[in-house]
């Protein structure tokens, strides 16, 4: 008669749920990663949201190529040199009109 060891079954454990993380989420990580900031400083702003789930934002929604746009300044001008207003330009830039103001005066030459 031979002796088998019996092999314990692996426990069933229950599956961890998914974080949910909220579009609003999403929107205040991009913003603070357009100001500037990095991964580690985000998620401490946002509550410690897990620094992987910010890198695979920036992967999946490309914030890398947002950042790559050109300065809000040159936007401006093309903007105002368009014929908008400065209501306008400060519209679609979301930034004060007295900033677009600063942006689009004349520089005097030297």
């Amino acid at each position: 008669m031979s002796t088998l060891s019996k092999v314990p079954k692996a426990k069933k454990t229950k599956p961890q749920t998914r974080n949910k993380y909220t579009a609003e989420q999403r929107e205040k990580a991009l913003k603070y990663y357009l100001l500037g900031l990095n991964m580690q400083e985000i998620s401490k702003l946002l509550d410690s949201l897990p620094i992987r789930t910010l890198e695979k934002w920036q992967l999946l929604y490309k914030w890398t190529a947002l950042k790559n746009l050109k300065p809000i300044k040159l936007r401006a001008l093309e903007l105002k040199e368009s014929g908008k207003s400065m209501q306008e330009i400060s519209d679609i830039l979301k930034i004060s009109r007295i900033t677009v103001w600063r942006y689009t005066k004349i520089q005097p030459e030297k």
